[in-house]
């Protein structure tokens, strides 16, 4: 079950005007207390009336023939014992009856009010030593209705405080406060339903963003200022969701149309066969196909997650394999390619394959560039650095960023598909490393990739660098 947020809200308000309708009398009491309102004629023992009026009502009783009587119960001899000066008195409103067990200089006061008939009253002795003494009568309710009930010389308990309180949290205190509570219940659950009518408002402009309509956002007029950033970020996720998306359009597109090519070649030779030059053809065919979905797939898996990343490699091991499995297509292309080894073995923490794809994208990007004769240097450094170093036309400033963006090609005319670069980056990144190109001296292009070794170097020494010659 979902939680609502605007019940949330509700409740939180409800109860913090629970909290502020239990604090307003302590907060009236520290104000008679304290004095800072001279217009409040209360005084401290003013707060031990309710307490103990509710006591004698508590022991008021009927006699046989209907007249009203005091039966002390056992709380109101306990607060007496406590209360020396309490003087308690019931009296018949309409007879001036004085209840047996009152007060007889009480009832003598309460007399003297004559024909003056009070609902409540809040009265102090004449003549009384202590001036601070207060009393207090009231009309008492059913089933004691007209019986005058009056308290005199109560002094204040901490106690009278504590039921001051409960008396608020009573069902009756309770009943007299239920309209001020639901009217603000009321009006609490509209302004929060208002409040949030915004981000109703937003979430029903994102339910109909699809992948077809990634260029609308939510708009941010009228918008609360505590909302707007959830908005803003909102709008920054669909901004990167689009700008994801075109990438992947843009790689299906370069993917297909590269893959056409060679298929179309391919099936163009398969249908002009010519003995003599078929094989050497339909291998490089072949090799490009292969080549551009190795490199799909690898996309995809980085993209899925689904390759380990734990394994402990040999990283000198890794790039020498992929250096010699290059060898024919380095001798076939008239080139030459040079391995120069760590002196002792470097150990890296990542995936085999990907460290694969890695230096396999950066020799073949090296052969194209290299010219005919020359020779692309391939080093593993004792620091986990890769160096893959060719004497080809380089790379200008300009385009060192750009050349790892994906599908980045310098012209049409441009070998390959521009994604293995973007590749090599991103295999790069998720091997905690850094790749940079470099100018070669004397002309050329210098990839350089650092990982993080994971050993300390060992005795084993690699053999001498592999150099191919040129074929005769």
């Amino acid at each position: 079950m979902k939680s609502s947020l605007s019940l949330r809200l509700v409740v939180v308000l409800l109860s913090a005007q629970v909290i502020a309708f239990g604090a307003i009398p302590l907060f009236t009491f520290l104000i008679s207390v304290s004095g800072v309102w001279p217009a409040s004629n209360m005084t401290v023992n003013d707060w031990a009336q309710s307490r103990a009026y509710d006591l004698v009502v508590g022991s008021l009783a009927r006699a046989a023939d209907g007249s009203v009587q005091l039966e002390i119960s056992p709380a109101l001899r306990a607060y007496m014992a406590e209360q020396q000066r309490l003087r308690i008195a019931a009296i018949d409103a309409r007879t001036r009856t004085v209840a047996r067990g009152s007060s007889p200089e009480l009832a003598t006061a309460l007399a003297a009010l004559g024909p003056i008939e009070a609902a409540s009253l809040r009265f102090h002795i004449r003549g009384d030593e202590d001036e601070k003494s207060r009393g207090y009568a009231y009309r008492t309710p059913p089933p004691f209705e007209d019986t005058l009930v009056a308290v005199y010389g109560y002094s204040f308990q901490w106690s009278d405080l504590l039921f001051v309180v409960g008396n608020l949290f009573s069902v009756p205190g309770l009943l007299s406060a239920s309209p001020m509570i639901f009217g603000a219940v009321a009006v609490a659950w509209l302004m929060v339903r208002r409040g949030l009518a915004p981000l109703r408002a937003a979430a029903a402009e994102v339910s109909r963003i699809d992948l077809d309509s990634l260029d609308q956002r939510i708009p941010q007029a009228g918008i609360p200022g505590e909302v707007a950033p959830f908005v803003a970020a909102v709008n920054e996720a669909i901004d990167r969701l689009s700008a994801g998306v075109a990438m992947q359009r843009r790689f299906t597109a370069n993917a297909a149309h590269e893959l056409r090519t060679p298929i179309a070649i391919l099936r163009a030779r398969l249908e002009t066969y010519d003995d003599a030059a078929f094989t050497k053809e339909l291998k490089r065919d072949v090799r490009r196909i292969q080549t551009i979905v190795e490199q799909l797939l690898t996309a995809a898996r980085i993209s899925n997650a689904e390759s380990a990343m734990d394994q402990e490699l040999d990283l000198g091991a890794v790039v020498l394999a992929m250096v010699a499995d290059y060898m024919p297509l380095v001798i076939e292309n008239r080139r030459n390619i040079e391995f120069d080894p760590p002196s002792s073995t470097v150990l890296v923490r990542g995936n085999r394959r990907a460290l694969e794809c890695v230096v396999a994208n950066l020799i073949d990007n090296a052969l194209r560039a290299e010219p005919e004769g020359g020779t692309v240097l391939v080093q593993v450094r004792g620091d986990a650095t890769i160096r893959v170093v060719d004497h080809g036309e380089g790379i200008s400033s300009d385009e060192r960023t750009k050349i790892f963006e994906p599908f980045w090609r310098k012209d049409e005319q441009s070998r390959g598909t521009g994604l293995g670069l973007s590749i090599v980056r991103e295999l790069v990144e998720l091997h905690a490393g850094t790749i940079l190109v470099t100018s070669t001296p004397g002309g050329g292009a210098t990839f350089e990739v650092a990982f993080a070794s994971v050993s300390t170097p060992s005795s084993v020494v690699f053999g001498r660098p592999i150099a191919s010659p040129l074929p005769t």
